[in-house]
């Protein structure tokens, strides 16, 4: 963990924190906004925003080139895999979830979920219903 963790926020998304040598390299990235942000040691080296599944940033620091790239390997579980590269060599590679990885707390989520969004499609449809008449 950094001194001044720059992504103890409370923004959601996916944080990914790298050691090379003295340096780390934390990585942000936000699955409701798009924004991507690459720090190191604290300092802002890269920043953009991205809504397609894969990403690069690349920077230069103290004479050697860095890739961070961020793939969303699966959509529905938000699984998303950002790899560290230094010189064209692979350095470290991480991978999150947004769901558990236990396949029975992930399949009482995508249930609950899908409980959920039929309440609130019944209920919207039924208020509706009352304002507006039969549909």
């Amino acid at each position: 963990m950094m001194k001044n963790d720059v992504l103890n926020t409370k923004k959601l998304g996916y944080k990914f924190y790298f050691q090379d040598g003295d340096n780390q390299i934390a990585c942000f990235g936000s699955y409701f906004t798009g924004k991507e942000e690459v720090f190191v040691n604290d300092d802002l080296f890269s920043k953009k925003r991205n809504i397609y599944c894969a990403s690069t940033h690349s920077f230069a620091f103290e004479g050697s080139q860095y890739q961070v790239k961020f793939d969303m390997l699966n959509i529905l579980t938000g699984r998303l895999e950002c790899t560290l590269y230094k010189n064209s060599s692979v350095i470290d590679k991480q991978v999150q979830s947004s769901l558990s990885d236990d396949p029975k707390k992930a399949a009482f989520f995508l249930a609950g979920c899908t409980l959920g969004g039929a309440v609130f499609g019944y209920t919207t449809a039924t208020i509706v219903e009352l304002f507006v008449g039969k549909l």
